[in-house]
Formats: C-alpha cells, sequence, structure tokens
C-alpha cells in the first residue's frame, strides 16, 4: 500500500471517526489564532506527503469540530484518542484490525517509559497485533492550543535491546494538546497501516504529586533552624565542685 492509497483509507475512516467525535463535543466556535497559526506550520511541515497531509488534515477538521475553549479545561494525565484507529494488512483475524493510541504525562503509558519532565507529553501505541514490531514509521502531529507550538513527530523510540517502543516524548510546554497519529509498523508478517486517530490532552508545568495515603498526617517541611551543639563540660568548674564537696567533708 503505497503513501496515497493510505491516503485515501484515511480520509475513508477519518470521517467516520471524527463524525463519533462530534457528537461528543458540542457546537463549534471560532479559533484562537494560535491554533490557525500551528495549524498553518503543520501543514507546510506535512509537505507533499499524502500520508502527512491526510493525518494533519484531520487534525484541522477535528477543530473545526470542538469547542477550542473547552479543550483548555481538559485535564487527565493519561488519555486514549477519541476512537481506536483502523488498521489495514496487521494480523489475520481481519483485513481491518485497529490501534488503541494514547498519551501519558506521567508513567502511566503501557511501555513502562519513565515519568517524562513537565512540559512534555509521551505518545504511545499499542496495536492488535500480536509480536515484537520490527520498525515504527507511526508519527503524530501535535498543537498546543495555549501556545500556538506544533509539531510532526515519528514514534522512534527504542528500548535497550533495540526494538520499537511504538511511543516518543515530545516537549509541547504546558497547556491542552490536541493531536492526531498514524503511520506504518512492520511486523516479521505483516505491514500495518493506522488510519489518523485524534485526541486531546492536559500537559501540566509541574509534577504530579501522587495522593497523600487516607489518613497520612500532611507532611511537614524540614526545619532550616542549625542543630544546636551539646555543652561541653567545664573542667575548672568541675575541680571547684569537688574542693568545696571536700571542705564541706
Amino acid at each position: 500500500m503505497n503513501g496515497r492509497s493510505i491516503a485515501r483509507a484515511a480520509a475513508a475512516v477519518t470521517s467516520l471517526g471524527i463524525g463519533a467525535v462530534l457528537a461528543l463535543t458540542g457546537t463549534a466556535v471560532a479559533e484562537p489564532s494560535t491554533v490557525d497559526t500551528g495549524l498553518e506550520q503543520l501543514t507546510t511541515d506535512a509537505g507533499s506527503d499524502p500520508a502527512a497531509q491526510a493525518g494533519v488534515g484531520a487534525l484541522n477538521q477535528f477543530t473545526k469540530l470542538v469547542d477550542i475553549a473547552e479543550l483548555r479545561n481538559v485535564s487527565a494525565a493519561f488519555t486514549p484518542f477519541a476512537y481506536a484507529a483502523p488498521t489495514f494488512g496487521c494480523g489475520s483475524i481481519g483485513p481491518v484490525t485497529t490501534i488503541i493510541a494514547a498519551a501519558s504525562t506521567d508513567g502511566s503509558n503501557p511501555n513502562g517509559a519513565a515519568d517524562p519532565l513537565p512540559g512534555t507529553l509521551r505518545f504511545s501505541a499499542t496495536p492488535a497485533h500480536s509480536g515484537a514490531p520490527l520498525s515504527s514509521g507511526l508519527v503524530v502531529a501535535w498543537l498546543n492550543v495555549n501556545t500556538g507550538a506544533s509539531g510532526l513527530t515519528t514514534l522512534d523510540d527504542r528500548t535497550e535491546y533495540n526494538m520499537p517502543t511504538l511511543s516518543k516524548t515530545v516537549t509541547s510546554g504546558p497547556g491542552t494538546v490536541i493531536a492526531s497519529m498514524w503511520g506504518m509498523i512492520d511486523y516479521p508478517f505483516a505491514h500495518c497501516v493506522m488510519t489518523p486517530t485524534v485526541g486531546m490532552f492536559y500537559v501540566p508545568d509541574r509534577p504530579v504529586l501522587p495522593p497523600a495515603p487516607e489518613g497520612a498526617a500532611p507532611a511537614q517541611p524540614a526545619s532550616t533552624q542549625e542543630p544546636v551543639a551539646p555543652a561541653v563540660p567545664n573542667h575548672a568548674d568541675s575541680v571547684s565542685r569537688d574542693e568545696i564537696a571536700h571542705q564541706n567533708n
């Protein structure tokens, strides 16, 4: 399946997925200029690649269906994309399978990666296909609706054994991030083509502290007072007390 075939398949299934999102998001409103600027940059970055054009197009359509103002109230550390992405050529359970895409700002992503730093977002994908992938051509188009920061990022992180993790951490900055994911994954006997899915995620500007155990006392700040050294006995005073005691006897 070439790039144009991927784009045609992406356009067909994306319209179905976006329709499902529309039923949940309500009336559309005009996007802030930061969103327009970010989308224009992503369109430029996509260039003439049909698959990238389809992925950025899905994100562009998503912004026209959702209330951008409401996006700034999203607050979840680990969130799946809006719908599982239909995937072609991946597995023997049928001609079309799915890939679950997600993003995380803490260590709860399925690949068990270390906690991302504040202001970063880790994207990951979990295919229905079994076995270890040989290579990852998955791509994420992301856009911070608060700042207009954006990027096209390949999920090319690898394990210590040089195997694809199907994940990647991006420096998005704090705020609400909208994203689309698509691309290809190679397995020993399968070539998976993932059509675009879309989602929205909140990125905090500081680490998210775990809740205190129930009934535990709140942590107290450490004291900044210098410790006081114990008093050293004065030898002269000790001798004087001995003399007084001898005279009294």
